[in-house]
């Protein structure tokens, strides 16, 4: 019989794995007959694409999900994680790519909540703030114990994470695409506090599809692919086109822009405009040209396309298409007028979790699925639900599974495919790609060029320059809120962009 989780040793030695794990939701098997291992003293990558089950696997680990059979062990003892509490007892921690912190606790409070130490049965409130700072700064981290988490950025939100796994005495971490929200130096110092783990021996398993990320500090990697392991390997024996090949099962080849060509017709055109966090910004897109915003976080990219669309206001100057102005703040006018957006952020402004995939596909287009008594056709929405999302290749049990339960990749596709059935005439994406895998990547380039070679406009934000140069035909770049030059599809270099962004 497993043994409930022992307490996590000062020290390791043991190695933490499982061993012919199945699960499923529904009868739709997530993993199957996997097994997996994580050594102390090293740095364990877990790649494949979205919906391979990399996320459901690091769950079992943590004692959120239940595995439907297989085992979990601490070197030869089964462990039975039946809850987070239990994995957290045996020193296992999971720290998520989106952290909720106690946004009304102060630092100190959040790394200690639930341990607060106590003196004469009342808390020690000396000992809660020096016990942090004692924790944070073991860890390399540089954060004020006395302020409150709320307000904290994504990155400092999620060393506060790790804080509280180190303040619970976690020896085996997971990382699950901790690094998605983050910019190349949040990534880097993240980078710096991993290795410092695995360094003082703790057993550490990054969840990730970045390549890079990959080859830069994995000791070892385990690839999954449709919820079973394809192979596990020593990093310094492979490549990157060897993973990528064992995670999709086929080859990409990188892009090299395209030769379609643009018409002359302005279509949007954006005529000084000034709002929150940018000023006096005029760029036009023409029928079928796929124009890049480019620029550094913060740079005012998203704030623009906000205003363009009419979710943020405009304080001055104006946003004309097809010669006509919109009106200011009348997202239902541009809507109607042709206009569309996917947000950067899918899941806070483009989704609602708890519904189907069905109902999220079709929200735009409601109208056409109204029966004369005005209630909804289901089976035209779900033909036409099913229809768009085929061509996008997403992966899913049927159109009735809460989007929730899609990977991210597939949720972007959900989102995609919902404006793509609006028939937009101008398509803003912002980040499309964010957060993808290789192939949902290699799946939505495809549909923005093809939209574009229809004659649809599309105007694109991405902090991706080899996205940026692969699709683009002109790219404006912007700097502290301000559009500071624009090149053309012959003058696109990296080195050519970042000049005007970060100078």
């Amino acid at each position: 019989m497993p043994t409930e989780a022992p307490p996590s040793p000062n020290g390791i030695a043991k190695a933490l794995s499982c061993e012919g794990v199945n699960l499923s939701f529904a009868g739709f098997q997530v993993l199957k007959d996997v097994s997996f291992c994580l050594q102390p003293g090293r740095i364990h990558a877990i790649t494949g694409e979205n919906g391979a089950g990399k996320s459901s696997l690091a769950k079992i680990l943590a004692g959120i999900y239940h595995a439907d059979s297989g085992s979990v062990l601490l070197g030869d003892e089964q462990l039975r994680l039946n809850s987070p509490k239990a994995a957290q007892h045996a020193g296992i921690s999971l720290i998520h790519q989106e952290p909720l912190p106690f946004e009304e606790l102060t630092v100190a409070e959040s790394i200690l909540a639930g341990n607060l130490p106590t003196r004469y049965g009342l808390v020690d409130w000396p000992a809660v703030r020096q016990k942090a700072k004692d924790t944070l700064e073991g860890l390399g981290i540089s954060l004020d114990v006395t302020r409150k988490a709320e307000g904290l950025s994504i990155a400092d939100q999620q060393l506060l994470e790790l804080a509280c796994a180190m303040a619970l005495d976690a020896r085996y971490l997971i990382f699950d695409e901790t690094t998605a929200p983050l910019t190349p130096n949040e990534t880097e110092n993240l980078f710096k506090v991993i290795r410092r783990l695995a360094a003082e021996g703790c057993a550490i398993g990054i969840v990730t599809h970045h390549m890079h990320e990959v080859f830069e500090i994995a000791d070892e990697i385990t690839v999954l692919r449709d919820g079973e392991t394809v192979a596990h390997l020593e990093t310094s024996e492979s490549s990157p086109s060897e993973v990528i090949h064992l995670m999709v099962g086929r080859e990409f080849e990188a892009r090299s822009g395209t030769d379609r060509t643009t018409g002359d017709e302005t279509v949007l055109e954006v005529a000084d405009l000034s709002g929150p966090g940018f000023q006096e910004v005029s760029f036009e897109v023409r029928r079928g040209e796929i124009f890049g915003l480019a620029g550094l976080v913060g740079a005012g990219r998203s704030e623009v396309t906000r205003s363009i669309f009419g979710i943020a206001p405009i304080f001055s100057g104006q946003v004309l298409l097809e010669s006509d102005p919109l009106s200011p703040e009348a997202t239902n006018q541009a809507m109607k007028r042709g206009l569309a957006l996917v947000p950067e952020d899918r899941r806070a402004s483009g989704l609602f979790p708890g519904r189907p995939v069905r109902e999220n596909a079709s929200v735009t287009t409601l109208a056409k699925h109204l029966s004369r008594f005005r209630l909804i056709n289901q089976k035209s929405e779900t033909t036409d639900a099913q229809a768009v999302l085929k061509t996008l290749n997403t992966s899913m049990r049927n159109t009735e599974q809460p989007v929730a339960d899609l990977s991210g990749g597939n949720q972007q596709k959900v989102v995609l495919g919902r404006w793509l059935m609006s028939r937009p005439k101008v398509l803003i994406l912002d980040e499309p790609t964010r957060g993808v895998d290789i192939g949902a990547k290699a799946d939505v380039h495809d549909q923005i060029e093809k939209l574009a070679s229809q004659g649809v406009s599309i105007l694109l934000v991405s902090s991706d320059l080899p996205e940026v140069m692969a699709l683009c035909d002109r790219v404006g770049i912007m700097r502290r809120g301000r559009l500071v030059g624009t090149l053309e599809r012959d003058e696109l270099t990296e080195e050519r962009i970042m000049e005007h962004a970060a100078s």
